[in-house]
């Protein structure tokens, strides 16, 4: 009986340590659970932290360069008010849109109005024929001039899918903002692949757009206001008062470089009698067509001009006054045999000029010394049978 009684003590004691052990095992397995819990809540809290800060610092970064752009806009903007080269309103958008994205690449096309062709513009003296050039509706340049709205290649890609060339696949560019002036398409900014790309971008993207198609507006009627400033209304060639500014310039030039300039002066021969016998509109028709012969048949660093009625003048830059007599009897002959209209009835059976040749510094220390000597041997030609070439040497050189 007593040995029943110790086994059944014994086992209750073993019962009762196997049910602690198993008890502080659990325990300990909670504890252990607890501990790795804690481990990656903390772990994760980190995690949290860093990219919390991540996001401060990128926060913090994106507003310096939006307080960048905006405190640089208003300098630029003065800047692109006042400037007739078109390279620097390029550089100026190109600096805006740098400093709204981190990108390597900015590009600004502008729309020509001839072919309608949108031709990128080079921030130097590059050959622009070496330039890139997309049609409306080509490519993501195309596409967004086309259809006015900012578009990134993505986009591009899920709109046309077709246009997916080979040039498409070479573009480096992954977004393109049209520039839009009270609904005229002026051109559009191309951009390229852009770092850290948050998506409020676009609106400040829309914003230098703007400021680039006002810049781009008034530098085109800037320049047309100077054009018609410097060019006769009726030939659309120079004008006088254009004619002595640049005369006066390449003077300057001379005296430094020690190189010659040679004028040619010459009027229609018999002009009032072409106006009495076929009527006035008739003798514009002449000059306008007049006009146009002598801008062909000179070079383009030549300076030709109306330089009152039917008298023109060309400058021409660094040549002889026998290489400027070559010139002016080219230019005579071509007159003399092209068809203008009435020519036959002319007192010589055509239409014909007579001129004066002289250069500076030989002939004079100034602009009007010169062409007075070139208007004299104008009125030598003149009185020695008109459809000739006089220079100031008193010397006739073909008739």
């Amino acid at each position: 009986m007593v040995t029943y009684v110790l086994i059944g003590i014994a086992t209750g004691a073993f019962i009762s340590g196997l049910f602690f052990m198993l008890r502080s095992s659990k325990q300990r397995e909670l504890i252990d659970d607890q501990h790795r819990l804690s481990l990656r809540e903390i772990v994760d809290r980190d995690r949290q932290i860093k990219n919390l800060g991540a996001k401060i610092n990128k926060l913090s970064e994106l507003n310096s360069r939006y307080l960048s752009f905006v405190l640089r806009v208003p300098s630029i903007i003065q800047r692109l008010n006042s400037t007739l080269k078109l390279q620097e309103i390029v550089l100026s958008v190109i600096e805006l849109v740098n400093n709204i994205v981190v990108t390597d690449k900015v590009e600004l096309y502008l729309l020509d109005a001839s072919d309608k062709l949108l031709k990128r513009q080079g921030t130097d003296n590059k050959n622009q024929q070496e330039q890139a050039v997309y049609a409306l509706g080509e490519d993501l340049i195309g596409v967004a001039a086309e259809h006015r709205f900012i578009i990134t290649r993505e986009h591009f890609r899920k709109l046309h899918p077709a246009q997916l060339t080979d040039k498409d696949s070479k573009s480096e560019l992954s977004m393109a903002v049209p520039i839009i002036f009270k609904e005229r398409l002026l051109g559009v900014i191309g951009i390229g692949e852009i770092e850290d790309y948050v998506g409020n971008e676009t609106d400040f993207l829309k914003m230098i757009a703007d400021i680039a198609g006002v810049a781009l507006l008034n530098q085109m009627m800037l320049k047309e206001a100077q054009h018609w400033a410097n060019t006769d209304s009726l030939t659309g060639l120079n004008n006088r008062n254009y004619f002595f500014n640049m005369a006066q310039h390449q003077m300057e030039r001379s005296l430094r470089e020690g190189t010659i300039i040679s004028f040619f002066l010459f009027d229609i021969d018999n002009f009032k009698h072409y106006n009495d016998t076929n009527g006035h509109n008739a003798g514009d028709k002449l000059l306008i067509e007049l006009g146009q012969l002598i801008r062909e048949s000179s070079r383009k660093n030549s300076t030709v001009a109306r330089y009152g009625g039917e008298e023109f003048i060309v400058m021409l830059p660094e040549i002889s006054k026998e290489e400027a007599v070559i010139y002016a009897e080219r230019l005579r002959e071509k007159i003399s045999q092209h068809p203008f209209q009435h020519r036959e009835k002319q007192p010589l059976g055509f239409v014909s000029i007579s001129g004066g040749i002289s250069s500076f510094p030989q002939d004079g220390d100034s602009i009007n010394k010169v062409i007075q000597q070139a208007d004299i041997s104008l009125y030598r030609a003149k009185s020695g049978g008109k459809n000739r070439v006089f220079i100031n040497e008193a010397q006739q050189l073909k008739i």
